[in-house]
């Protein structure tokens, strides 16, 4: 039993030390680390759209604004939530910014990092 731990446990630090060659040239930790946080971020942060969604359409639309923004919330806060579900489960693959910060118009192309 001892032997078999020790002969995973090898294996296990073989394969960990290995390098990507897919990230060649990226710091692949500072990646793995932002889309994780980012992740976090947006699943915690989702229900905020809520709110954000009721007053943008509010000032859009006027009264009605109220349940076009609840309906539109609902969506936004799902998708935020399902991105950041997402990200947290998959954060070991690297990726691009999706989603623009809670409560901002911005697409996420425009952001500056």
């Amino acid at each position: 039993m001892k032997r078999t731990l020790w002969m995973v446990l090898i294996l296990f630090l073989n394969f960990a030390a290995m390098p990507i060659p897919a990230f060649a040239g990226v710091d692949y930790n500072i990646e793995i680390s932002q889309k994780l946080g980012r992740g976090l971020l947006n699943a915690l942060s989702s229900p905020l759209e809520l709110p954000c969604t009721i007053r943008d359409d509010v000032k859009d639309r006027g009264g009605v604004g109220i349940v076009t923004g609840l309906f539109r919330g609902i969506a936004f806060f799902a998708r935020r939530l399902l991105v950041g579900v997402d990200e947290v489960v998959t954060f070991v693959i690297p990726m691009e910014e999706t989603l623009p910060p809670v409560c901002t118009k911005k697409p996420a192309a425009q952001i500056q990092r």
